[in-house]
């Protein structure tokens, strides 16, 4: 490893290809199938538990269940999206405040509490990959758009775009990579 000199460090090199924290959440526009899949499968269980019961003509084999699981497990999963999300600058968290203000003088508080967060998450969302893509695709959302995606997925679901901003803006980027498989080996060192 080359010794770096303080004295001749060129900061300004080194943030040529800086870039601010992003953080990203997968959601689902089909998670009304959801209801169907738990349905399935609770259906499959008594059938593959009553497999010595005498089979009526309207009962179902397990493979017939199965294929319609699989099906409406490929509706879910292919109705993915994952949000990427990136923090803001101090700079245009300042402009977000003074533009929401001006555009919401005339409402209640809370309402404009409650735009000002909407703002926020248009403007920190910066691309999105939809299910099946290679690629994400940069993108800027609106103010409305967000909160017609609330009303579209609910919730619950937008509370993980929210806690993929509130990391990317306030945590520390950090990297996991416990899901990869283990070397082999005799020789000792930190997992």
């Amino acid at each position: 490893m080359t010794e770096q000199n303080p004295a001749t460090f060129n900061v300004e090199n080194w943030l040529t290809d800086a870039a601010l924290p992003e953080e990203s959440a997968t959601i689902y526009k089909r998670a009304d199938v959801v209801a169907e899949l738990t349905d399935l499968k609770r259906r499959i269980g008594i059938v593959t538990d009553a497999q010595d019961a005498e089979p009526t003509a309207g009962t179902k084999r397990p493979a017939t269940l199965i294929k319609e699981y699989e099906q409406l497990l490929r509706t879910f999963s292919g109705s993915a999206l994952t949000v990427y999300v990136r923090a803001l600058t101090s700079d245009e968290l300042k402009a977000e405040r003074a533009a929401t203000e001006e555009r919401t003088k005339d409402l209640p508080s809370d309402e404009a509490n409650a735009e000002f967060g909407y703002d926020l998450l248009a403007k920190a969302i910066v691309a999105v990959k939809p299910a099946g893509a290679k690629e994400r695709t940069p993108t800027t959302f609106t103010t409305e758009q967000v909160k017609n995606l609330k009303d579209a997925i609910g919730e619950t679901q937008m509370r993980l775009i929210l806690a993929a901003r509130q990391q990317a803006q306030n945590g520390v980027p950090t990297v996991d990579a416990d899901f990869l498989p283990k070397r082999s080996g005799t020789e000792a060192g930190p997992e």
